[in-house]
C-alpha cells in the first residue's frame, strides 16, 4: 500500500481532517483571493491551543509561495528576528492554507500616528526595519522579494519589529524578464513592479526608502514628493540623498542591497555632542540617537532599556494592543525655539487634509465654547419646568452633565496631531488615550442625568418631560 506521501489522496484526506481541528474566532481579512482568520487549535479531549493566524488563500491566485519557503527554512532549524513563525502550510482542495504564530503588537501606521513622524522615531525602528528585508534577502537562495513593504505590514511591540504578510512576496528568478503578477500598494511599490520589469532586491529598497519617508513625515509618499527630491522641512538635508537614492526610478541608480541602504542611513544620522552615536541594531537598542539636523532641536530616540529580545512574528491583518513607546521629548535645558516657531515649523508641513482637519477641530472648539457659555448660564435663567428647583440642583444638573459630555465629544472628534507637533510635551493627547478619555467623560455625562433625576424625585420635584 502507498505511503501517504505518495497517495495524494490520502494527503488530502488528511489535511481536511487537520483543518476540522481549528475552530474560527475571527476574521481579521477578506479579499478576493485571500481570508485571514484568528484561529485555536482544538484537541480530542476539548481543550484548545492558541490563538494562532490561519490565511486561506486560492491556489488559483498565484500567491503565498513564500511562506512554503519561510516554513520549510524554520523546519530546517532556522530561526528569524524579524520573520513570522510558520506552524503549518499545506494544500487542501483548491486552497492553500498557512498556520502561523499569532502576536500582540501594533502597526507601524499606528506607531507612526500615537509618536508623530520624526528623525527620532526613524533612527528607532528604521534599522531594525532593515535588519527583518535583509533576513529575506540574504538567508533565502535566491532571496525572498517581500514586494509589499508599507506601514499596515510592520508590526511593532515591545519585542522588537515584525515583518508580515507574504502573500505577494516571490522567489528572484535568475533572467526572467518581468513578474507573472504585478500587485503593491502604489505609493510603496517601484515602478517595475507594475510592469517595467522583474522584481528583485532594489524593489525592497524603494519601498524601504518611502517607508523612511513616512516615518520622518507621517504622511504616505507621493510622486510629487519624489520628483522634488525629498526637499520638505520633514526631511533632514543629510537624509534627503538617502532617500533620493533609494527611491530613484531605474533600480541600477539605487542602493543594490539593503545592508547599503542601512548603513547610508546610520552615517547620514547627525552626530551629538562627542560624537555619533551608535543606532539600534540586532544586538540592542543603542544610544540615545540625536535628530537635530533641519529639524531644529535635538531629540532622543528610545527603544528600550536593554537589548530587544528577539521577535516572535505573526499575520495581522488590523493594528493590536499597543505596547511601545514614543520617543521622548527634549528636556528643558535643551534648545528648542520659541512657541512661534514650534507652530510655524509644525504647520510647514501639513498637507492639504491636514489643513482642513484642522479646520474642523477650530470649528468643533468653537462650538464647544458656546456650549459651555450656554450651560454656565443655564442654572441662572431656568427652563420653567425647573423653576422649584434650588440653585445647587439646577448647577448639578447642567453643569456635571453638560460641561463632561460635551467635552468628550470634543476630545472624541478632534484630532490634536498637529498640536503635538507643536508642543512635543502634550504627549499625554495621544488619540487612542484622548479618546478613551473622551468616552470616559461622556458616560459621566450620561450617568449624571440619572443621578440628578433620582434626587429630583427622592425631592418630590418635577422632573419634566
Amino acid at each position: 500500500m502507498a505511503s501517504m506521501e505518495n497517495d495524494p489522496l490520502a494527503a488530502y484526506l488528511a489535511a481536511l481532517a487537520r483543518d476540522d481541528c481549528y475552530r474560527v474566532d475571527e476574521v481579521l481579512k477578506t479579499a478576493p483571493h485571500e481570508t485571514t482568520e484568528v484561529v485555536y487549535f482544538v484537541g480530542a479531549n476539548a481543550a484548545e491551543l492558541g490563538p494562532f493566524v490561519r490565511k486561506r488563500i486560492a491556489v488559483d491566485a498565484a500567491m503565498g509561495d513564500a511562506y512554503g519557503h519561510l516554513f520549510q527554512a524554520q523546519r530546517a532549524g532556522r530561526r528569524f528576528r524579524h520573520l513570522p513563525r510558520i506552524y503549518d502550510v499545506h494544500t487542501t482542495g483548491d486552497e492553500l492554507v498557512v498556520v502561523m504564530e499569532y502576536i500582540q503588537g501594533r502597526t507601524l501606521r499606528d506607531e507612526v500616528y500615537e509618536c508623530d513622524g520624526s528623525l527620532a522615531l526613524a533612527a528607532q525602528w528604521f534599522p531594525l526595519l532593515c535588519d527583518g528585508v535583509m533576513e529575506l534577502h540574504e538567508q533565502f537562495s535566491p532571496p525572498l522579494i517581500h514586494r509589499d513593504l508599507k506601514p499596515t505590514n510592520i508590526v511593532v511591540s515591545d519585542a522588537g519589529l515584525t515583518i508580515i504578510d507574504f502573500g505577494i512576496a516571490r522567489v528572484f528568478r535568475e533572467g526572467a524578464d518581468g513578474d507573472t503578477a504585478h500587485f503593491g500598494t502604489r505609493c510603496y511599490a517601484p515602478p517595475e513592479q507594475f510592469g517595467y520589469g522583474q522584481t528583485d532586491e532594489r524593489s525592497d529598497v524603494y519601498a524601504l526608502g518611502m517607508l523612511l519617508y513616512y516615518l520622518l513625515a507621517e504622511r504616505d509618499p507621493s510622486p510629487s514628493v519624489a520628483a522634488a527630491g525629498f526637499a520638505g522641512p520633514e526631511v533632514p538635508s543629510a537624509l534627503r540623498p538617502v532617500l533620493q537614492r533609494a527611491c530613484a526610478f531605474d533600480p541600477s541608480a539605487r542602493f543594490q542591497t539593503v545592508r547599503d541602504l542601512k548603513a547610508a542611513f546610520l552615517a547620514a544620522l547627525p552626530a551629538w555632542e562627542g560624537g555619533p552615536r551608535r543606532a539600534p541594531t540586532e544586538e540592542g537598542p543603542g544610544d540615545p540617537v540625536p535628530v537635530g539636523g533641519d529639524l531644529g532641536r535635538p531629540w532622543v530616540a528610545s527603544a528600550g532599556d536593554a537589548g530587544l529580545p528577539p521577535s516572535v512574528g505573526g499575520d495581522l491583518g488590523r493594528p493590536w494592543v499597543a505596547t511601545t513607546t514614543c520617543a521622548a521629548a527634549p528636556a528643558d535645558n535643551e534648545p528648542h525655539g520659541t512657541i512661534t516657531s514650534r507652530i510655524r515649523s509644525a504647520f510647514s508641513t501639513l498637507s492639504s487634509g491636514e489643513v482642513a482637519g484642522i479646520v474642523v477641530d477650530v470649528a468643533l472648539l468653537v462650538v464647544w465654547l458656546l456650549f459651555m457659555a450656554v450651560l454656565i448660564a443655564m442654572p441662572f435663567t431656568p427652563d420653567e419646568r425647573y423653576a422649584t428647583w434650588p440653585f445647587w440642583l439646577l448647577a448639578f444638573q447642567y453643569w456635571t452633565f453638560g460641561i463632561p459630555f460635551f467635552t468628550g465629544f470634543l476630545f472624541i472628534l478632534t484630532d490634536v496631531r498637529v498640536l503635538r507637533r507643536a508642543a512635543p510635551r502634550l504627549r499625554l493627547l495621544q488619540g487612542a488615550r484622548l479618546r478613551i478619555l473622551g468616552i470616559a467623560l461622556v458616560v459621566v455625562g450620561v450617568i449624571a442625568v440619572g443621578v440628578t433625576v433620582a434626587i429630583a424625585n427622592a425631592m418630590g420635584l418635577p422632573t419634566g418631560s
